[in-house]
């Protein structure tokens, strides 16, 4: 697929999902090490495009190893609404850094 091709493809998907596809993307780049560290990968996501905050949530969960939970939640196994909430916490899972995670994966 042609980078151009590649990039039209990833606004359309944006556009659908909020961009919450491009932030889980970015936040993987970041733990690859494509955007450095500290002052200089806030300024090389914000010049990306993106909201270095939002990324940099991502990044957290899943440098925390939320990743699974958020499978886990996606599969169910942790309840709906409020319920699955209070399993997440009594877990010592953060249940709005395990949500932000769910959203992005989905839309990916």
């Amino acid at each position: 697929m042609s980078e151009k091709r590649k990039r039209l493809d990833e606004q359309k998907l944006d556009a659908v999902s909020g961009g919450v596809t491009a932030n889980l993307s970015a936040a993987y780049d970041v733990l690859a090490g494509k955007y450095g560290e500290g002052e200089a990968r806030r300024k090389k996501l914000t010049a990306a495009g993106y909201d270095y905050t939002e990324v940099q949530k991502l990044v957290n969960a899943l440098f925390e190893g939320y990743g699974p939970v958020a499978s886990d939640v996606i599969n169910g196994r942790y309840g709906g609404s409020e319920v699955r909430r209070d399993n997440l916490i009594r877990a010592g899972y953060d249940p709005d850094m395990v949500q932000d995670l769910v959203n992005n994966l989905i839309w990916r």
